[in-house]
């Protein structure tokens, strides 16, 4: 039976490599599908909350522009991966589209993982060298950097897909899906884990004290669930690309990858509503709360600036 998965071109793929060649239970996947398909639904609902608030109803800074335009691949990868699961499941005839959603699926994965390894950089660099920061970075920086990075993603998914289409058994499709699959597992997430690892230690093992805020909190959790429930699927698209073939892959791969894109609004209400004992707490307090962080930096910056402007050693006063 044909999964609701998007499977990948299995030309050259080594059968070996699966457990005992067993055949996949059409119960399973149909079980796969299905719980994918209530978790995508879930996950758009609270990713278009998030691109609300974020988007109208709260004010940005550099950092929830990356937020956003993260929300934003979530939610379009799981409309991708929802429309998909009820083609399959409604037994439609998909023919072209096929590929189409598959495209569609690893551009908008694509995006959300070099996102994310922006993020972890950034907020990395904003601890360690928080001076060289607040001073050279452009205003504009987040939106620009977001731009670039939908727009690689796009080039490398757009390559693959008519490279592919034209020519699916050619060396330079085989090529290309390989170095996707090497850029995003073997550099992006390498380069996540680097700089999320230094900034925690940076920030739990350093003499100084740092206000890291819930921001710090969002980052920590939003990467340890990508790495755990997203990374899985760079994986086992990387293998099949070198051809190995393993049972009910990619379809575990997807489902990991829906519940990560799914689960990021909850983390970001959790956060944000953490010790809040309010009856009426709503949504947007509850944002922004999750991302007020900048704001007190800038707050406590101002307030030193002042100090400063009265003489060094009425900021000393005020430091003791």
């Amino acid at each position: 039976p044909s999964t609701g998965f998007p499977v990948f071109f299995t030309h050259g793929t080594n059968q070996s490599g699966a457990v005992g060649k067993a055949e996949p239970s059409y119960a399973v996947l149909k079980f796969m599908e299905s719980f994918c398909l209530i978790s995508a639904a879930c996950g758009m609902v609270g990713n278009g909350i998030v691109l609300w608030y974020l988007g109208f109803r709260i004010r940005r800074n550099h950092f929830t522009v990356y937020i956003l335009n993260l929300a934003a691949a979530d939610f379009g990868y799981l409309l991708c991966i929802a429309v998909e699961t009820v083609q399959y499941l409604m037994q439609f005839n998909v023919g072209v589209q096929f590929g189409v959603f598959l495209f569609l699926d690893l551009f908008m994965y694509g995006t959300g993982l070099y996102l994310l390894t922006t993020i972890s950089i950034e907020r990395c660099l904003s601890v360690l060298c928080p001076i060289w920061c607040r001073s050279h970075r452009p205003k504009h920086l987040s939106a620009i950097i977001s731009g670039l990075l939908w727009g690689l993603s796009l080039l490398l998914n757009t390559l693959g897909y008519v490279l592919c289409t034209l020519n699916p058994s050619g060396r330079s499709c085989n090529l290309l899906l390989i170095t996707i699959g090497t850029l995003d597992f073997l550099f992006c997430t390498p380069l996540m884990l680097l700089f999320s690892l230094t900034l925690f230690l940076r920030v739990k093992c350093s003499s100084q004290h740092f206000r890291t805020g819930r921001l710090f909190t969002i980052i920590m959790l939003t990467i340890l669930f990508f790495l755990i429930f997203a990374v899985p699927l760079s994986i086992l698209i990387l293998f099949d690309f070198l051809g190995y073939k393993f049972l009910y892959s990619p379809e575990i791969g997807f489902v990991l990858s829906c519940v990560n894109s799914s689960l990021n609004p909850v983390i970001y209400f959790l956060v944000g509503s953490y010790r809040d004992r309010r009856i009426k707490f709503t949504l947007r307090l509850a944002f922004q709360r999750a991302f007020e962080e900048s704001r007190e930096g800038k707050r406590e910056e101002k307030h030193k600036d002042s100090f400063q402007a009265l003489g060094p050693r009425s900021w000393e006063f005020e430091q003791k």
